[in-house]
This record gives structure tokens, C-alpha cells and sequence, in this order.
């Protein structure tokens, strides 16, 4: 005869261990009647406060269970534990007659292993002359695998009991750089383990289609949506953050959207597409070091099928528009596609402007106040434009030549407005830099923030802060010209450097103030992100710049803000594109 085993018995209906049990009864009877029911009611229909205490973290969203892990990190008083979710898939692998399609819902599983990052999108790195160093400096360590199936998302969740008089997490939502034609979100820059371990906030990655594979501009696609491929992922993501953070604690009326570089400008592309008064899947945005708004150059051209054309070309498709596009869809493996991108044509494939997830305006609709009626973080770093100034050395000819060859009569009125000798230009390298940084990156931002600052609430920041462990390793670019270079921010952000770094005290100062920061704005975007940081107008004295150096300090205008903006606005450069 079979004995009934009450644990057994319990752990069946509960979906809990008994130890789990235990903990959960020991909550609910510190609790009112009424919180009893409550929790109960969700402890029955849900199970997350099991979850939530196992030693193996589970979750069931809506495509399945998924199983975890747990891993810790180094606290302010010791050890502190994080859930993480890794390779979630949020759509179906976009392979065979779903390359360059619309991302499309996963099918649903009875398990799944999600302990381990799934593969990169396919990533090109070009022109090939360059690739070693953008890859050292963007892409290290490379990620392990690079595949078409790539459409996955990561979870970092804090690992504590439920505390049900506490309101769900706030959700930072993250979107990588690289020019869009590389990037990952299982760069170990992008752990967000110490925002949801130190801050009770979740942090949600998301890996995107790029280059070629996110951006097909073919005249085969005549739905200019279906175009943006890369954008589709990225609002994908962001729908399932809506449908499942909830499993997770999260809130889904809480989310922050953020990114750098490439994915600065996808936060621009999203906040300039909504309508103030419409329905949208965030309610905060964080631009770092790219702002869509203030392009220096055109935000589109539908028009222009050369990038596409030499694509096609070099894969040997031929025939009809149609027919080329089925021959790159179905009859070229990723590899040869990927290899075609990186061919030295250094073609570069952009978004189509289809006023739905990119607008043709983006400046117009600032102005007006015709965007999301969001509060907004927007900023950059002091030495931005190195990265792309390296290449040229002390050769200001060759430079003019590659961006603005023609122009003479602009080249000499930089070059007046830039004087060797001040400004910290010691040399003509130096002296590129700042150009590059102040019409590429800096200016288009201050701009924005003053635009933005007449709708919604608007916090701008300068970053100036370099250190040993987080320069980039290439010989050919001294740490002299680095500084804080672009991207250089992002792992004080996270704390994702190494953070037992005792040498330089400040650094992990500087962190925890940034990443405080950030996660403040999350829970509260109506508020200051820390103390003494004024909105954009509202510094005294003018002075409304939140300054991170490498003294560990965030001051309010403490950074000289030793830029040229009013030189490129005399140039036109502010009013260059819609």
C-alpha cells in the first residue's frame, strides 16, 4: 500500500519545496487579513513567490517556463544575489523566408534552459582596413557565436522574497551600438547584474538584427515598416517586456529605454515616433552619445538603393529587382552575406523613413513638442569623436576629405574656430577630436536637450572620466588620445568593469553615483536623478550640466562644457536636416 506523503503532496499543488512553504505562511501571517488573500490568490494563480525563493530561479511567461540562474555579486556589506534570465528567445529564429522579414511570435515550449547568452546577430565589421580596431575597442571579447537565429533577450532581476506592500520593479530596457552594423547584448559591458542587485530595478537587454540583416532597403520591399527590420526587433522586445515582465516583478508602466551610440539614436527614433498623447511601452529614455534628432547628415533617403545594389552585386544576384532579392533571401548563406558587407565598398545600410518607427522630422517634431511626452537623460562623452579621428593621426587634409571633402571655405572656419595651442589641442590629432566630437556627437545633444526642454523634463550630463581598466587595448591608440572615449561610460554605468578595483578608489564612486542615477531616473523620471542635478534650464547660474569626472564626484556644472556648438549652428549644422 502506498503511503501519502504530505511534502510530496503540498510540493504538487503548490509548486513549492515545503522550505519554500515555510517562508511564504511566515510572511502571510505578519500580514492583515486582507494582504493574506491577496498574496494567496497570487501565490495560487502564479507561483512567483516560489520562484522568487528557489535556489534555481524559474519563470513562466507567456511562451513557456524558462529556467535560470543565480549569481552573486560584491555589495556595499558583502555578498548580494541576482536572478538571471539568459537567451530568452522573443521571436521565432528569422531564417529561410523570414530573412528580412518582420519579427515574428515564438512558438511556445514546456521548458527551457535560459542559463547561458544566445548567439549574437550576424555582425559586420567594415571597412575591413579598420576592423581590428573597432573590434578591440567595441566588440572585445567577440561573441562566441554569431548566427541569423539571434533574437533573444536577457533578464537581470533582483533575487529577494516578495515583498507585496512594495510596488512591482522599475525596467530599464537596453539597446546596444555599433553603427548598426555590429553589437550584442552579451557583451560583459552590458551585465546588469549590479543595477538589479543594488538598485530594485530589472534590467532587460535585447539583441537586434543589423547591417544588411536589419535594414534591407530593397525596392522589393515596397512596405517601407518592413524595411526596419532592426527597429520591428527592437519594439518587439519592448511588447514582450509588456506581456511578460510581470513574472519577473517587474512593472510594465515603468520602463526606461537606453542605449549608446546606435542605440542613443534607437531611443531618439522611439521617442520621436510617438505622439505625445498616445499609447506607448515606456515612459522614460536615457540617450548616450547619439541623438536621431540632431543627425548631421540626412536621416533617410528611401530612394537610395546603392548600398542594396552593391550588396547584390557582390553576392552575384541577378535578373529583376524580385528576382535578386529571393536569390539574397534564399539562395545566399548568412556567411557569404555577411562577407559581401565587408568587401572594401564599406557600404552601410540605414533605416527607411516610414513616419511609424522612423519620421521623416525628427527635428520638427522636437521643436513642437509633437514626441513622447517623456522625461529624458541625454549626454556624452568629453573625447566622443576620437574613435574616429584615430585613423587620420596629425593628417587634417585627409580628414576634411573624408567628411566634408569640397568644402573648403568650412574646413578653414573650423580650423579658425579650433586654434592649436588652447583648449588642451596640443597637436593636430587632439584638435580633431574635438572637431568630431562637437558636430557628431556633442552639439547635436545640447541641442536636443535645449529643444526638449521646453515640452518635457530634460537632464543633460558630460562624462570626463578615464581609467587604467576600462581604455581600450590597441597599441596604435595611445591612452594619451583616448580619455573618455566613446562608449567609455557604459561600464561605469553597469559597474561592469572589474569592480574590485582598489588602485583608483574613485572609479567605484563614480559607478555607483552613475548607476544611482540611472536607476533613480527609472523609479522616478519626475524627479532629479541625484541631488543637484537641475533640469536643462534650470541650473543656477546657467549652470545645468551634471558633470561625472574621475574624482568619483557627479557636480552640477563643474565639467567645462569647452565646446564649439555655436561655431556648427553658424554653420547650419543645427538646422541641417528635418
Amino acid at each position: 500500500m502506498q503511503t501519502f506523503n504530505i511534502q510530496v503532496a503540498l510540493e504538487a499543488i503548490w509548486g513549492c519545496h515545503v522550505s519554500d512553504l515555510i517562508a511564504i505562511f511566515t510572511m502571510l501571517f505578519t500580514a492583515t487579513i486582507l494582504a493574506v488573500f491577496t498574496v494567496i490568490a497570487r501565490v495560487v494563480s502564479t507561483g512567483e513567490v516560489c520562484d522568487a525563493l528557489r535556489t534555481t530561479p524559474t519563470a513562466t511567461i507567456n511562451a513557456g517556463q524558462i529556467i535560470g540562474t543565480t549569481t552573486n555579486i560584491a555589495g556595499p556589506t558583502g555578498s548580494v544575489a541576482v536572478n538571471k534570465f539568459l537567451g530568452i528567445p522573443y521571436a521565432t529564429a528569422p531564417t529561410g523566408s523570414l530573412r528580412f522579414a518582420p519579427p515574428q511570435a515564438p512558438a511556445n515550449w514546456s521548458s527551457r534552459d535560459t542559463k547561458a547568452f544566445g548567439n549574437s546577430c550576424i555582425q559586420v565589421f567594415a571597412p575591413l582596413s579598420s576592423r581590428n580596431f573597432t573590434e578591440a575597442v567595441f566588440n572585445n571579447p567577440p561573441p562566441k557565436d554569431e548566427d541569423e537565429d539571434c533574437l533573444f533577450v536577457n533578464v537581470f532581476a533582483p533575487k529577494k522574497t516578495w515583498d507585496f506592500n512594495e510596488p512591482p520593479y522599475p525596467v530599464l530596457y537596453w539597446m546596444y551600438g555599433g553603427a548598426w552594423k555590429f553589437g550584442n547584448a552579451g557583451l560583459p559591458w552590458y551585465d546588469g547584474s549590479y543595477f538589479a542587485a543594488l538598485e530594485d530595478v530589472i534590467v532587460v537587454s535585447v539583441n537586434y538584427r543589423i547591417n544588411a540583416f536589419g535594414l534591407p532597403i530593397s525596392p522589393s520591399i515596397a512596405n517601407l515598416t518592413e524595411r526596419n527590420v532592426a527597429l520591428l526587433d527592437q519594439r518587439a522586445g519592448l511588447q514582450w517586456v509588456q506581456d511578460n515582465i510581470h513574472h519577473f516583478g517587474g512593472n510594465k508602466s515603468r520602463v526606461t529605454i537606453y542605449g549608446e551610440s546606435a542605440g542613443g539614436y534607437a531611443v531618439g527614433l522611439l521617442v520621436t515616433s510617438y505622439a505625445p498623447s498616445a499609447p506607448r511601452p515606456f515612459n522614460a529614455a536615457i540617450m548616450e552619445s547619439g541623438v536621431y534628432a540632431y543627425l548631421p547628415y540626412p536621416n533617410c533617403n528611401n530612394n537610395d538603393y546603392t548600398a542594396w545594389n552593391y550588396l547584390t552585386s557582390d553576392l552575384n544576384c541577378t535578373g529583376t529587382d524580385k528576382e535578386k532579392f529571393n536569390c539574397a533571401q534564399n539562395e545566399r548563406s548568412a556567411k557569404q552575406i555577411k562577407h559581401a558587407q565587408e568587401l572594401n565598398r564599406n557600404i552601410s545600410f540605414a533605416q527607411a523613413c516610414d513616419n511609424i518607427t522612423a519620421v521623416l522630422d525628427p527635428r520638427l517634431r522636437v521643436e513642437a513638442g509633437n514626441i513622447a511626452d517623456v522625461p529624458v537623460i541625454v549626454g556624452t562623452n568629453m573625447q566622443d569623436g576620437g574613435v574616429y579621428t584615430n585613423r587620420f593621426g596629425n593628417d587634417t587634409d585627409a580628414y576634411f576629405n573624408t567628411y566634408f571633402p569640397g568644402m573648403v571655405i568650412l574646413k578653414y572656419a573650423v580650423l579658425a574656430a579650433y586654434p592649436l595651442g588652447s583648449g588642451g589641442r596640443t597637436d593636430q590629432q587632439m584638435r580633431l577630436q574635438q572637431i568630431q566630437t562637437d558636430w557628431n556627437f556633442h552639439c547635436p545633444s545640447v541641442w536636443y536637450a535645449e529643444t526638449s526642454s521646453s515640452h518635457n523634463p530634460t537632464y543633460r550630463y558630460l562624462f570626463n572620466a578615464s581609467f587604467a581598466n576600462t581604455q581600450a587595448k590597441w597599441p596604435a591608440w595611445p591612452t594619451k588620445y583616448q580619455g573618455a572615449y566613446h562608449s567609455s561610460e557604459i561600464p561605469l554605468v553597469f559597474t561592469s568593469y572589474n569592480g574590485t578595483n582598489t588602485t583608483e578608489p574613485g572609479q567605484r564612486h563614480l559607478s555607483d553615483t552613475m548607476r544611482h542615477a540611472w536607476a533613480n531616473f527609472a523609479k522616478n523620471p519626475n524627479q532629479a536623478p541625484i541631488e543637484n542635478w537641475p533640469k536643462v534650464g534650470e541650473g543656477v547660474d546657467g549652470k545645468d550640466v551634471m558633470g561625472f569626472g574621475t574624482d568619483g564626484k557627479g557636480e552640477s556644472g563643474a565639467v567645462v562644457d569647452a565646446h564649439n556648438c555655436e561655431v556648427w549652428e553658424a554653420l547650419g549644422f543645427r538646422e541641417l536636416h528635418l
